[in-house]
This record gives structure tokens, sequence and C-alpha cells, in this order.
């Protein structure tokens, strides 16, 4: 394969899995807000590593991932669901907690959970990543072939991934300089609610 189509190829693939904003994007906004662009890009990097290192099984182990990940279901839906839950629990007790004291809002917390550990945990619990770029490697044999185009293909992956989840970290940040302390309060426990959301719902569709 032509080094640059790999690499362009990766990068579309990252984009892809990336941009569509779940319960991990509004966890990483979140945590722009919270701890500002510098900080919070160790969350973004640690999303970005998972993306990365399931795009590079599914070029090396290509279809033979398939199965495994078929037998271990549904229990990452199930982990993944709960941590969710917890998370956005333990979030909106911090935020409520904290609620009209002075000195303090959601947007000054440096305790708040966060960190390359807990983006990179979340994120590699959920399986859909792997079987996303399962499917994208299995229609581009070359991949295997080449090892060179398929180290160009994961850096494109892994590079897009990052590119946008520093672009939610920042996009937090901006909003949490520039909104009152009540509106960050607000959309911190918006966006806890949302991850709960999406935490039970996991929960639903993998257990019913």
């Amino acid at each position: 394969m032509n080094p640059l189509a790999a690499l362009t190829g990766g990068a579309l693939a990252g984009f892809a899995i990336a941009v569509p904003v779940g319960a991990i994007g509004v966890l990483l906004i979140q945590e722009g807000m919270r701890r500002g662009i510098r900080l919070a890009l160790s969350a973004a990097a640690g999303v970005a590593s998972v993306d990365a290192l399931y795009c590079l099984i599914a070029v090396v182990a290509g279809a033979a991932v398939a199965p495994f990940i078929t037998q271990i279901e549904p229990w990452p839906a199930v982990v993944g669901g709960i941590a969710l839950v917890g998370i956005a629990a333990l979030g909106l007790r911090r935020g409520f907690a904290r609620q009209g004291l002075p000195g303090t809002s959601p947007g000054v917390e440096r305790s708040a959970l966060g960190g390359f550990p807990l983006f990179f945990g979340l994120t590699l619990i959920n399986p859909a990543t792997v079987v996303y770029f399962l499917a994208i490697a299995t229609g581009l044999a070359d991949l295997c072939a080449d090892p060179f185009a398929a180290v160009l293909f994961v850096t494109g992956a892994g590079v897009a991934s990052f590119v946008w989840q520093t672009a939610l970290v920042a996009a937090g940040a901006l909003f949490g300089r520039r909104a009152s302390p009540r509106v960050q309060h607000i959309t911190v426990v918006i966006g806890y609610v949302i991850v709960a959301g999406f935490g039970v719902a996991l929960l639903v569709r993998a257990l019913v």
C-alpha cells in the first residue's frame, strides 16, 4: 500500500471512531472545564492511546480477534456501564456538595477524577473500538503484507484520535474560563447526567 494512502486511511479511520461524541467525549469536555487544557491533555492521550492500541491489534491479529470478543460479551459492556454510572454519581455528589461554597466551582476543582489511567481504562473496556478497526483492517489486506504501511496506518489513527480528543478538552477549557461559576456548575451537572444515561443505556443493551 502507498505510504501516504496508509497514513491518510489511518487518520480517516481514527477520526471516524473518535468524532461521534459519547460518554467519553462528554467526560473529556468536563475534564477540560475543571482542569484546563494543559492538565487535561493526559486524559486525551489516554483515549487516543487505546484507539491506537486497538487499531494495532486489528491490523496485526486480523479476524482472529473477533471470536474472542464475541466470547466475552456482554461483560465488557457491563463493566463499562457500571464504571460510567459510578463516575457520574461521584461527580454529581461532589458537584452538589461544592455548590454555593465561597471560592469553589467545578471549573477550578483539582481533585476530580481524570488523567491518563482513568480514561485509558474506560476506553479499553469498550470492545466496539477494536471491532470497528477490525472491520476496516480486514478490508485492507495490503496492511498485513506491508509492516511499514501498517505502522503508518496505526500512527494516522492514533494521531487523528488525539487531535480530536484534544479539541474536546480545549473546548471544555475555553468554556470553563469564560462561563460563570453557576453556569459551570449547571453544565457539569448536565454532563454527568448525560454520562449516567450512557452508562444505563450500555447496561440495558448488554443485559437485555
